[in-house]
């Protein structure tokens, strides 16, 4: 064999990888990395989807930060429903996931019931809690039938002051039972012989959860984190379909002020100002929650 063809057969046995990782890589140029990159040049026109565009350079940018585009809003109600999803789902979750943990006969009876709404469409979901937080029926006149007045005169979807929050509650009643099951995946990784010498010492229940269990799935717990810091923002289903923003923009996040502006009101180079802004966010967000975890020592290897 000359030397010659010796280069080219070690040539071809270095390329054989990548041609394994071309696909994937085709396919993640074509559906997200080209798009965003058409995006970020999309935001520096004006543009209604029919016509052609007008080169209007950093305007849309300049327009995201006047009060009249209720973009703080926005932005403020997105970290709110952050701020819920890193605390309620996480310790519900947690929570119930230790309980089942501990049960003998029947585990998976509770592990099906707890997961099964996660199974069902968002729009069937929001529809159905739609009509049940129907001010004149439902959830209502059941509280009306126990003698709660005040709860039965709640307008869950009406009031500027809770709507927020009644779409969050439906969502979390969607989504818990995902986090429950990731963590009973998690807890069958930590050593059973751990919890026994605890017991042996006379480490009582809350004593075995705080000082075995969480340390045993904080991994898990930072990989929530970072998720739920994503699907915060990029949350949209829930609130479309139960509230479309209001009442009176009380529930607007960034993802459906995006829709309306480009599908509504046909500003697409200023919805994809809106969609770099949201990315840069996310990428912001991202890299405070890596500094926090690796100053609390979750990322450290035990």
């Amino acid at each position: 064999m000359t030397e010659k063809a010796g280069k080219k057969k070690r040539l071809g046995k270095r390329l054989i990888p990548y041609l394994f990782v071309l696909p994937a890589f085709v396919l993640h140029f074509t559906v997200v990395t080209f798009p965003s990159l058409s995006s970020l040049h999309l935001s520096l026109y004006d543009w209604n989807l029919i016509g052609s565009r007008k080169w209007v350079g950093l305007e849309n940018y300049a327009k995201i930060f006047t009060k009249e585009a209720g973009v703080g809003e926005a932005v403020v109600h997105n970290l709110i429903w952050m701020a819920i999803f890193m605390i309620v789902p996480i310790v519900l979750g947690a929570v119930v996931a230790v309980l089942i943990s501990r049960v003998k006969k029947g585990q998976m009876f509770f592990r099906t019931a707890f997961f099964m709404p996660y199974v069902i469409s968002s729009a069937v979901v929001g529809k159905i809690w739609t009509a049940l937080m129907n001010p004149y029926y439902g959830v209502n006149q059941i509280f009306a039938n126990m003698g709660l007045e005040k709860l039965s005169q709640m307008k869950w979807l009406g009031d500027p002051k809770i709507a927020l929050y009644s779409v969050a509650f439906v969502d979390n009643w969607h989504f818990w039972g995902f986090i429950m099951v990731l963590f009973l995946s998690a807890l069958q990784q930590v050593d059973p012989t751990l919890y026994e010498a605890a017991r042996v010492d006379g480490a009582n229940a809350f004593q075995e959860f705080r000082y075995i269990s969480i340390p045993g799935i904080r991994q898990t717990i930072a990989f929530l984190f970072l998720m739920i810091i994503m699907w915060s923002f990029l949350t949209f289903d829930y609130v479309y379909v139960m509230t479309n923003g209001g009442p009176a923009g009380s529930t607007e996040i960034l993802a459906t002020l995006i829709y309306k502006e480009a599908f509504v009101k046909y500003h697409a180079g200023y919805a994809s100002a809106l969609c770099v802004l949201q990315c840069f966010l996310c990428i912001g967000v991202y890299f405070l929650n890596v500094v926090i975890r690796k100053k609390g020592g979750i990322d450290e290897e035990d």
